[in-house]
């Protein structure tokens, strides 16, 4: 399968290798499968490039639903050939190269990356290998690098790529460097990087992951800010999340409603109703006496909707 200019390629990056690396394929459920076929060629072609520094383990029978390859921390539902070669090889030669034991060599919580790619996108590669660089010099961040022209759910409403997940939360489209990476993973106990990802997140469609986010108190925050804020089509967006948010706990979002009620007397007269049916849906008693008071607004339309919401609201405990 390989031209022999990417044979060479190969046999001399691998040459660099310190020590032995283990690649675990599981050609999944169905081996005749093209995917899978191709796969394990170019992973057996791999390790016959790195002769003994390559170990490739074929598990059997199949532990997953789908064709994958493993190697340390990183995990590949994607053919690491043509373009996606080099940073393939780049990740063994690092890992390689990385002791066995001994302190991370930056500080960084552990962080799980999924990278979305295809093998027909120039600009693909790039992101990869700056996920593996990362990988390799951080054993707790684990990346799973996806072939979306073929595993097409996993990517759902993304349309473009590269595209990186972050923790299965924010989601980022373009091309990324090792140190935007590194920056994005260093940013994630900040407020503003709670409120980015819940707005990539509904901007990619993924409302019934946004649910579990919305049910803690950085996530209510993030949310409250960002219908403060939002045009029509982000509020069809937050108001779908929340229905997912309280059909898993009709009490989930009972912490964002001291969030919510200043937005009643905001000018905006549909962030103003809108705000009340939200409540509405909400049903914590603690919007009643706002909501009284909104019966009085000057907007009839804004009005119905704060009565409509009073009536949803649960009973004092």
């Amino acid at each position: 399968m390989f031209e022999n200019a990417q044979l060479e390629k190969a046999v001399r990056m691998l040459e660099g290798m310190a020590s032995a690396v283990e690649l675990r394929l599981d050609p999944g459920p169905d081996p005749s499968d093209k995917f899978s076929s191709a796969l394990c060629r170019v992973i057996r072609e791999i390790g016959k490039a790195g002769g003994d520094k390559v170990q490739v383990h074929l598990v059997a029978p199949s532990e997953a639903d789908y064709p994958v390859v493993s190697v340390a921390n990183v995990r590949y539902r994607a053919v690491p050939f043509g373009p996606e070669l080099e940073p393939f090889l780049e990740l063994l030669l690092a890992l390689s190269q990385r002791p066995a034991t001994g302190p991370e060599p930056a500080a960084l919580s552990p962080a799980r990356l999924q990278v979305l790619m295809a093998p027909t996108c120039p600009n693909c590669p790039r992101t990869v290998l700056a996920a593996n660089r990362i990988a390799a010099a951080h054993p707790n961040v684990s990346v799973e690098v996806v072939d979306v022209q073929y595993y097409r759910d996993a990517a759902g409403s993304v349309s473009a790529v590269p595209t990186v997940i972050i923790d299965g939360g924010r989601t980022v489209t373009g091309v990324l460097s090792e140190p935007q990476l590194l920056d994005l993973l260093q940013e994630r106990s900040s407020q503003s990087y709670v409120q980015q990802t819940l707005t990539s997140m509904l901007e990619t469609g993924r409302l019934s992951e946004a649910a579990p986010l919305l049910a803690t108190g950085p996530g209510q925050q993030a949310f409250c800010d960002i219908l403060a804020r939002s045009s029509m089509q982000q509020r069809i967006g937050l108001m779908l999340a929340v229905e997912e948010t309280l059909a898993a706990n009709p009490h989930a979002l009972d912490g964002a409603v001291p969030g919510l009620l200043p937005l009643l007397e905001e000018r905006d007269d549909a962030l103003r109703g809108d705000t009340a049916d939200l409540l509405g849906r909400i049903g914590a008693p603690g919007a009643r006496e706002a909501l009284t008071r909104l019966l009085q607004d000057g907007n009839p339309d804004v009005r119905e909707v704060a009565e409509d919401a009073l009536a949803m609201l649960r009973s004092p405990s």
